[in-house]
């Protein structure tokens, strides 16, 4: 009696043990996994504040935003950029007398120096680069007339017209006025001849030979 017990039992356990899950099932019960979202795949739209880029504040950066939008060819918007540069500080200093008033106990005294206040300003010569960056973006929007208006009045402030129409002409941004160019190169070619003898061109003055020759400047 006491053996058919402890064969029954026997088979009992072992029944028990055949019908255990196996261990990879119980992943089967483990919690899923949730990702974090990614921020920049959002679908909500971009405020315009974000989009829009602050307002340089000096000549420096509006020049270089205006080279980029003109590099992405937002023409446009880069001679806006440039006009604005014009008018914003740049290399120029200017002092002036914050407060008026000379040294305590005379009226007749120099002013104190730490009253003068400084301001800056866009040079000349900062002015005529943005001018000549219009005049590109102008080529580049195939408003021809207006582009060689500004040339002309760039090349009327500069020292050397010629020289520069000589660096217009192999510049990129102005291939569609190459034809303009080398009419107005001619032009300077010709103002730019000097007289001769007595004033008639093509006759030479051998006082002005013998001062080139020993670098001394002839003026007639």
């Amino acid at each position: 009696m006491v053996a058919t017990r402890l064969i029954t039992a026997l088979a009992l356990l072992s029944s028990v043990v055949a019908f255990r899950l196996p261990t990879t099932a119980r992943l089967l019960c483990s919690p899923p996994r949730y990702s974090v979202p990614c921020l920049c795949a959002s679908e909500e739209p971009v405020p315009e504040a974000v989009k829009q880029r602050a307002a340089p504040d000096n000549y420096d950066e509006a020049e270089a935003r205006g080279l980029e939008l003109a590099g992405a060819g937002e023409y446009e918007r880069a001679i806006r950029m440039f006009e604005l540069a014009q008018t914003l500080p740049g290399a120029g200093i200017d002092y002036n007398r914050q407060k008026q008033g000379g040294m305590i106990g005379s009226a007749t005294a120099p002013p104190n120096p730490r009253e003068w206040g400084e301001r800056r300003y866009a040079t000349p010569e900062q002015k005529l680069i943005a001018q000549y960056n219009i005049a590109c973006c102008c080529a580049g929007m195939g408003d021809v007339p207006r582009a060689l208006e500004l040339l002309r009045d760039y090349l009327s402030k500069v020292s050397e017209p010629l020289k520069q129409v000589n660096q217009m002409l192999v510049d990129e941004d102005l291939v569609s006025l190459r034809p303009q160019l080398q009419a107005l190169r001619q032009e300077f070619k010709t103002d730019n001849r000097k007289p001769g003898l007595f004033g008639f061109p093509g006759l030479r003055n051998p006082l002005r030979d013998a001062a080139d020759s020993i670098g001394v400047e002839w003026k007639d």
